[in-house]
Formats: C-alpha cells, sequence, structure tokens
C-alpha cells in the first residue's frame, strides 16, 4: 500500500529537523572543548549559545511571512546552506568574537528552517492527527541532540580538536539542503491558506497581540525556551564538574535526555489529538507541573549519586523539559488559523526565543554568582511551575475555527 505523502513530507522534514538541531547543539556538546581554548567563562560560554537564538530571532518572522506568502521550499534550503558555509567559517576561527558573530548567521539559517516547517505541516494536516504529525517531526529535534551529544565529542576527542565536529556538522546542514531540494513539494492550495490578500502583514499582528491567549501562550514559551537552553548548554558541564562525571559518559547522558524528549513530544502529541480530543493546553499545564518537581531534583544530585538516578532524572526531564514543543507549536500554529500559521509561528519564535538568549548566561550567571548550580536548578523549576499556571489562565483552544 501507497505511503501517503504527506508522510513523505514529514519524513522529509524530520530528517533536516535533525541536521538543523545538531548544528544548533555545537557549544552545548562541545563547551569542554571551547571554554578552555577560549578561556571562557561559565556565563561567556552561556553567550555562545545563546548567539545562535540571536540569529533565528533575526530571521523568524521574516521566514513566516515569505512562507505564508510563497510557500517553504527555497526558504528551508537557503537556510541549510547558510548553516553548512557557517560552520565551515567557524572550523578555522581563533577569535571568540568571530565565533560569536557566525554563530549568529548560523541562527539565522536554522530560523528559515523552524517557522516554514511548522507551517508546513499546520497547512499538510487536518486539527485531529497533526500534533502528532508535528510530534514525530519534533522528534528530528531530539534525535538531532542525541547525534550531537555521542558523535560531536567522539568527533573532536578522535581528532583532537573541536573544530573536525563543526566541519562535519556543516557537511551535513549541506546534505540536508540537497534533500529539501529534490524531496519537498508544497502544500496543495485549500481554503483560508492565503492570508496576505485578506489582511495586512501589520493588522496580522495587532489581532494576534489583541488575543489575551496568545500573549499567555509566549509567556509559556519564554519559559520553555528558558528551561530548555538552560538544559541544553549547562548539563555537560554541570556532570563534570559537579557529579565528576566524564565528557563521553557526560554526553551520554544528555543524550539519554534528547532521547526520552523524542519519545515525550511523540506520545504528549498523541494523547493530545486522541485522549484530550485536540486540546493543547491541558497537556502543556501537565507538562509544566511535572517538570516542575523533576527539575528542582537535581538540586539534591552530587558526585555520590547512583548512576541510575542520575540517568532517571535526565531521562524524565527530557520527557517533560525537552518534551514540551511538538503540542506548543500546533498550539501555536492552530490557535489563529492557517492563513496566519506561519506568521504566528514566526512571530512566536521571536518572542519565546528570548527565553533561549537570556536562559544560557542567567542560569551561568547564578552559578558564577552562589559558587554552584542549586539556585540555577530552582529558578528553572519556578519557570516549569509558570508554564503549567500560564496554561491554566488561557480560555480558548484557538482564535478562529479552521474551514
Amino acid at each position: 500500500m501507497a505511503i501517503p505523502y504527506q508522510w513523505i513530507i514529514i519524513s522529509v522534514l524530520w530528517l533536516s529537523h535533525i541536521i538543523y538541531f545538531l548544528n544548533y547543539m555545537m557549544i552545548g556538546t562541545l563547551s569542554p572543548f571551547v571554554q578552555p581554548e577560549f578561556q571562557l567563562t561559565t556565563a561567556q560560554v552561556g553567550l555562545l549559545c545563546s548567539a545562535v537564538t540571536i540569529g533565528s530571532l533575526v530571521s523568524n518572522i521574516p521566514a513566516g511571512m515569505l512562507s505564508d506568502t510563497y510557500g517553504a521550499k527555497w526558504i528551508m534550503v537557503v537556510g541549510l546552506i547558510l548553516i553548512g558555509c557557517c560552520e565551515f567559517a567557524i572550523s578555522f576561527f581563533n577569535s571568540f568574537i568571530w565565533v560569536f558573530v557566525f554563530l549568529i548567521f548560523v541562527g539565522m539559517g536554522i530560523g528559515c528552517n523552524q517557522t516554514p516547517a511548522n507551517k508546513a505541516v499546520i497547512m499538510w494536516f487536518s486539527q485531529k492527527g497533526r500534533a502528532t504529525a508535528m510530534g514525530i517531526k519534533q522528534t528530528g529535534v531530539t534525535l538531532g541532540g542525541v547525534v550531537a551529544s555521542f558523535l560531536l565529542p567522539v568527533t573532536a576527542l578522535y581528532f583532537g580538536s573541536w573544530r573536525y565536529s563543526f566541519k562535519l556538522a556543516g557537511f551535513a546542514a549541506l546534505m540536508a539542503a540537497v534533500l529539501i531540494l529534490f524531496c519537498y513539494t508544497e502544500p496543495p492550495h485549500q481554503p483560508g491558506d492565503v492570508s496576505k490578500g485578506n489582511t495586512s502583514w501589520k493588522n496580522s499582528f495587532l489581532m494576534l497581540f489583541k488575543e489575551r491567549d496568545f500573549i499567555f501562550i509566549c509567556l509559556s514559551g519564554i519559559f520553555l525556551m528558558f528551561i530548555q537552553f538552560s538544559f541544553l548548554g549547562h548539563f555537560v558541564l554541570y556532570a563534570t564538574k559537579v557529579l565528576g562525571l566524564p565528557v563521553k559518559k557526560a554526553g551520554a547522558i544528555l543524550g539519554i535526555a534528547f532521547f526520552a524528549g523524542a519519545l515525550g513530544r511523540v506520545v504528549w502529541s498523541v494523547s493530545s489529538d486522541y485522549l484530550f480530543g485536540t486540546g493543547r493546553r491541558i497537556v502543556l499545564s501537565i507538562i509544566g507541573a511535572a517538570g516542575a518537581f523533576v527539575t528542582v531534583a537535581f538540586i539534591f544530585l552530587s558526585a555520590d549519586s547512583p548512576l541510575w538516578v542520575i540517568y532517571t532524572l535526565a531521562a524524565l526531564f527530557g520527557f517533560t523539559g525537552l518534551g514540551w514543543n511538538a503540542v506548543y507549536l500546533t498550539r501555536v500554529g492552530e490557535f489563529p488559523g492557517r492563513a496566519l500559521a506561519g506568521v504566528a509561528t514566526g512571530l512566536n519564535f521571536v518572542i519565546v526565543n528570548t527565553g533561549a538568549i537570556v536562559g544560557p548566561p542567567f542560569f551561568g550567571y547564578l552559578v558564577d554568582l552562589t559558587g554552584g548550580y542549586r539556585a540555577s536548578w530552582f529558578f528553572t523549576g519556578c519557570c516549569m511551575a509558570m508554564v503549567a499556571f500560564l496554561s491554566e489562565l488561557q480560555k480558548k483552544e484557538r482564535m478562529l475555527t479552521e474551514p
């Protein structure tokens, strides 16, 4: 029996997400190699992690607007080419400033893949089953993290330099661009698809900002991104310095968290579609409440903690703190309807990525200020609790009913 073409599209997007997030994770996984070479503080490591997010802020809204008007294909191709070229360039730099600047360009390429891909899922799938499709696509992000956690440190150790890991990731991004170019097709036109002819971009933005629930959705996203990228940017350092683990084992535990996150994205999405009747808010409330308890538990870990406890907590954090993404993105795209899915997603990415920018440096600052990780983990747990609270405050599932 032939595979429905929409699932072939999901497969293409899934593979491209593995590659783009592999590139997103460069500093987080390679920080034990990069930090001593450039003599960086923990906060500066966090700043390099944030550079990628700064770049995505620049490109997400234009990418969303262009995908609403012209489709996603060429935007994603150009973005992946930009990622690949910049990663090759970074592998030759010896300056912290130049690495920071080109990581911003990498982020711009990533932004050109995040928003159009989410628009594509909203367009190709109906409400029932859409979160499941988004969840499967988003497992590419977490599996990209798994690959990064295992492959990048091993490559750096094998060749004796982190620079070879950057070259490998850059080559992978260029291959992903070829995949999108030859295998991705735009979805067929559906009623309500075109927004530009019905309203101006300015009115579209105003319409979204007048919605109280959209603001709460964005605030929840800020906290979720703070949580996710603080964890990704600092866990390897935390595991090596506080838990006394070697770099390879710390990377392996991070990989377990990513794997659990991939599982969580599918489980939460399927639950949202079929257990809660396409309800997204209640699932996000559950994720926030459960994740708060898990995150605070990291405070009690030490070098004497059994490995099975560390693995378990990392997996539980992955299931909640990394597993929220698909349900959240489905909510963002569905809330305004198909016509504004791209611009709403792009606008949301710009707003919530402030959490990803502020998170790693602030997490690191608390570590430098207090001389330990307890305050950082406690603050992260409070952010998770806020996600549950803000989800409960929301009244609407969707701003408009789909045609």
